[in-house]
Formats: C-alpha cells, structure tokens, sequence
C-alpha cells in the first residue's frame, strides 16, 4: 500500500449509468438510472428524459423545489430505494459559493450525486519532537465506517450555518472543544473526490481547519459519534495511513493533507507532486 493508494480509492467512479440532475437550468448533481425510472410517477416536478432529470422550470423557488424532492424522496424511501432520511438539510448549489437552488436532506445527497460540503479539523498539540494529533475513534454504530479512526472534529455543512460556524458546533459536540479555543481554528485549504458507492456518487468537497490546542486539552465526546480519543505524533499517524485501512477513507487524504503542509512529506517524496495533485481530484 502507497499514500496514493488511498486517494486512488476515493476517486474511483464513473457516469455510465448515471444521469445529469439539473435545477433551474443547471447541473448540480447525478441521478442513478434506478432511481430516476421510479421519479417519473411525479411528472408534474421533474422531467425524466433518457438524458437528464430536470425539476421543471415551474417550480422556480427555493422552497417549491425543496418540498418537490421530500415528497418524492419521502416515497422512494418506502420502496427502499433512497435511505432513510437523517433529518438534516444541506444546500443545493452548482458550485461553493454558488446560489442555493434548493434543499436536500444529507442522507439523499448521494443519490443525487450533490455536492457535499463538510469540514474535517485537525486537533493538535505542538511539541518539541513535532505536532500530535488527536484521532477520534469512531463508534460502532456509525453508519459509515464504524470503528474506524478518524479527525479529532468532522461533520457535514447543513443549511444555515457558516463554514466557521459549523466547526465551532461540531467541535463542542463531537470533542467538547470550548467556543474560544474552536474559534482560533485555522482554515488550511480544501479536498475533493468523486467516489462511486452503493448509493449513488458522493462528490465531497472537505474544508481543511488546523487547531493547534492546550498540551492540557483533552477531548471529550458529547454526541456519541465517537467512541474515545487517542494522541498520537503525527509522524505515526501517517505510517498508519501508509500500512493499514484503519482510517475512515477520507481522513487518509485529509491527514496526507495535513503531513505535507507541515513538512511531514518532504518534496523528495517519490509522490510528493502526484499526492498534492490528488488531494483536488475536482474543484
């Protein structure tokens, strides 16, 4: 196994049987050929053709829109055909900073191939020997990768939130970071991938915050996403990326992301040029 290896496994997927989801004349997502066939029994919200799926120009309102994809979606869920929903809305955009066009719930963004925005923090403490980081590990009840470790703070962007804003609640709840230590997190860059998966196509795009914290600091979990913490130095936690599956996939470019930037991986790196140009597979 390479660092690479992991950045190759989050870009595996392909259009093939997947079809161009537009809102008011634009893509924003990709729709699988399965769930398409089942949304044409609602033609009066969306045109089902053999090339795209169009939620009709009539609906031309945020909350039109919005109300048009639960109610299908809400059907589709009771055929087994879409997940549960999680209660949790994200915004529907063509791109990061984009006009919202609509509202999806978090649990649908896969199977609509929509864009997800979240934000993954890399809690350390500066040492001597080089930085620590807390690495959460989560718990066995996660619907993805349960007990895997992962970032000390993750969590996806809902509606109505900032980008800092989101990182200071997904603090307190996942590690019980105080507001004026969650404050000081430091915005680092951004990740991307496209990975196909048994849902649909997630196509994530990850906001990179560094927090360096008190040597006394130690996180505790308040949601129940997390089953424990442990500090590691960085340098151990890349070999455990290098060597083994034990990080939820994502995390591996994330903390790939984190070793370069501060110096961890050297330009010498055989990798080194291929790996930064990886961790933005999209923007």
């Amino acid at each position: 196994m390479s660092l690479y290896d992991h950045i190759e496994t989050c870009n595996v997927h392909s259009f093939d049987d997947k079809m161009p989801f537009r809102v008011g004349g634009r893509q924003v997502g990709w729709v699988g050929e399965n769930v398409a066939s089942r949304m044409t029994r609602w033609d009066h919200y969306f045109e089902i053709t053999d090339n795209s799926v169009d939620i009709l120009e009539s609906l031309n309102d945020v909350e039109s829109r919005s109300k048009a994809l639960a109610e299908a979606g809400a059907a589709l869920v009771v055929q087994q055909a879409l997940p549960r929903n999680r209660k949790e809305l994200c915004s529907v955009t063509e791109k990061f900073g984009g006009e919202g066009l609509m509202r999806i719930d978090r649990a649908w963004l896969e199977s609509f191939g929509v864009i997800s925005y979240g934000v993954h923090v890399n809690g350390y403490v500066q040492t001597a020997a080089g930085p620590e980081l807390w690495i959460g590990v989560r718990s066995k009840n996660r619907g993805v990768a349960p007990g895997k470790l992962d970032n000390m703070v993750a969590g996806g962007l809902p509606v109505g939130l900032t980008l800092a804003e989101n990182v200071i609640k997904e603090a307190a709840e996942e590690a019980s970071v105080p507001e004026d230590v969650a404050s000081t997190a430091r915005p680092a860059g951004v990740i991307t991938y496209m990975l196909d998966t048994e849902r649909g196509m997630r196509r994530d795009m990850l906001f990179v915050y560094d927090l360096e914290l008190p040597a006394d600091f130690t996180p505790v979990n308040e949601d129940g996403e997390v089953s424990g913490f442990v500090k590691w130095p960085a340098q151990q936690a890349l070999r455990v990326v290098e060597e083994t599956d034990e990080f939820k996939f994502n995390v591996n470019l994330v903390l790939i992301d984190f070793a370069i930037r501060h110096g961890l991986i050297a330009p010498e790196h055989p990798d080194y040029v291929r790996l930064i140009k990886g961790l933005r597979a999209w923007s």
